[in-house]
């Protein structure tokens, strides 16, 4: 089982190279900030493809109630990323020579919203009645999640900032490749949410998400690179404790 400590091991082991769970990183991955993290990372998404959650919703055998208390759950989370995914775009445009990456981050937001309203449907469909987004009431760990994302865009260097985003766009990457070539499909009550995971788009927005994380590691020191590490972690373990939550609510 992942747990904070854990993930505080592998962040303490950044400022020393080591790598755990994936063997050495390659030269050129061990040049960008990213491959680094990702490497700490590994823990964690190793976790995340065991997760009883996840391998249930994937072969089919989630329990119903469960799968809606998450998706009640993450609509509160996408309202969440979205304003932080159009503040960091915000900061980004302010920065010289970031106008692509601004425009990928609002593209990013309206995504977003667009998911939570699919969302929103979603989960009334399988309830069989409509969702009232104002009256679904928040986990501990959906709060801590989105207090961590919204503080670090608002106070933090804008590299930290994007650290504390890139989980959202990583972990579900890895666990969705590895997991959706096994998944099964047909008759699969959780089909809708399934079977559009481990996408190339997917996987395209988490490699452009990484590199405009690595963009702005290369504007800070080592220390700066350090604190990225650290939230990225954080994050991770946090995206991991969504899924648990709902498991034992």
């Amino acid at each position: 089982m992942i747990n904070r400590r854990t993930l505080m091991k592998s962040a303490a082991a950044a400022g020393a190279g080591l790598v755990f769970g994936g063997g050495a990183v390659h030269a050129a991955d061990s040049a960008r900030w990213s491959g680094t993290a990702f490497a700490l990372a590994k823990p964690c998404t190793d976790a995340l493809a065991v997760h009883p959650f996840l391998t249930a919703a994937f072969d089919g055998t989630l329990r119903k109630p469960v799968f809606v208390r998450y998706l009640l759950q993450n609509i509160g989370y996408l309202q969440n990323y979205a304003l932080c995914l159009q503040a960091m775009a915000d900061r980004v445009k302010r920065l010289q020579g970031f106008d692509e990456e601004a425009a990928s981050l609002l593209v990013w937001a309206e995504e977003t919203r667009s998911l939570r309203t699919w969302t929103i449907d979603y989960a009334g469909a399988l309830l069989g009645k409509q969702v009232q987004p104002e009256r679904i009431p928040a986990t501990s760990a959906l709060l801590a999640y989105e207090d961590f994302e919204s503080k670090n865009v608002r106070d933090e260097d804008a590299g930290v900032a994007m650290a504390s985003l890139l989980p959202c766009f990583y972990v579900w990457d890895v666990f969705g490749r590895a997991l959706r070539p096994g998944a099964r499909i047909e008759g699969n009550p959780m089909r809708s949410w399934v079977e559009g995971m481990g996408s190339e788009a997917a996987a395209a927005s988490a490699a452009k998400a990484a590199a405009l994380a690595d963009r702005l590691a290369g504007r800070t020191d080592d220390s700066g690179r350090s604190r990225m590490t650290a939230v990225f972690l954080a994050g991770c373990w946090l995206e991991w404790q969504l899924f648990d939550a709902v498991m034992t609510a």
